[in-house]
């Protein structure tokens, strides 16, 4: 059970990110796909629109359309769902991320016109969001991988050298221009330690193996000193 002040630090983060954008509440694999038709959406508006989408998702793995493919897939998706966390997979890259409350999803998707977009631009735009989201919380984070960190990539948001947050981005071509969606998940408040024992219960029965270190995720509210005891 969340304390006040864990749930006022997402309403808070979720402002300062977009005060005008509503934090939808979701479920299941449809909040997943939701990305999808958002970025097809924007792909049809004018050079330069863009769409935001903030929302939490109920508990759910969600993972990649190449894990998707494992041989040991439908057994390891039935195990993880008869432990209470069923998996969903989307169109981005990286590897298997949780979804739960205390989880801020930002989706941020953009029509970028007739050129191309290299795949590390499309993350430039939600980076500066979300920086800028931060400083109002008077909290300063960098962007960078972490060792030992699931679903690392160069675009993590971190504080003191622990994740707090995973980013990934899709590119597309519609309408004669190019659109993309770039998505970020921020741990605010819950156990990351808890997160990490169902991702690695999953890709076990998958047969990857275990490289994750619990000290090298956190969330916010760890980070700010909010959560209770």
């Amino acid at each position: 059970m969340a304390s006040p002040g864990e749930r006022d630090l997402v309403r808070r983060l979720a402002q300062a990110i977009s005060p005008e954008t509503a934090v939808e509440q979701c479920a299941g694999q449809q909040a997943v796909d939701d990305d999808d038709d958002l970025i097809d959406q924007v792909a049809a508006l004018p050079s330069g629109s863009s769409r935001l989408r903030i929302w939490e998702n109920q508990n759910c793995l969600v993972t990649t359309r190449p894990v998707a493919r494992r041989k040991a897939f439908p057994e390891a998706a039935e195990f993880s769902a008869r432990s209470g966390w069923p998996v969903h997979v989307r169109s981005s890259g990286g590897s298997t991320v949780i979804h739960r409350p205390g989880i801020l999803n930002i989706s941020l998707a953009v029509a970028a016109g007739a050129k191309p977009v290299p795949p590390d631009a499309s993350y430039e735009a939600l980076i500066t969001l979300l920086q800028a989201g931060f400083r109002k919380l008077h909290v300063e984070p960098f962007v960078g991988s972490i060792a030992g960190a699931y679903c690392d990539g160069n675009y993590n948001v971190c504080l003191k050298n622990r994740k707090i947050a995973g980013t990934a981005s899709r590119i597309i071509r519609r309408h004669n221009q190019t659109a993309y969606i770039c998505h970020a998940s921020i741990t605010i408040y819950g156990s990351a330690d808890s997160d990490i024992a169902h991702i690695r219960n999953f890709e076990q029965w998958l047969g990857l193996p275990d490289v994750y270190t619990t000290s090298s995720h956190a969330t916010l509210a760890d980070m700010l000193d909010l959560n209770p005891g």
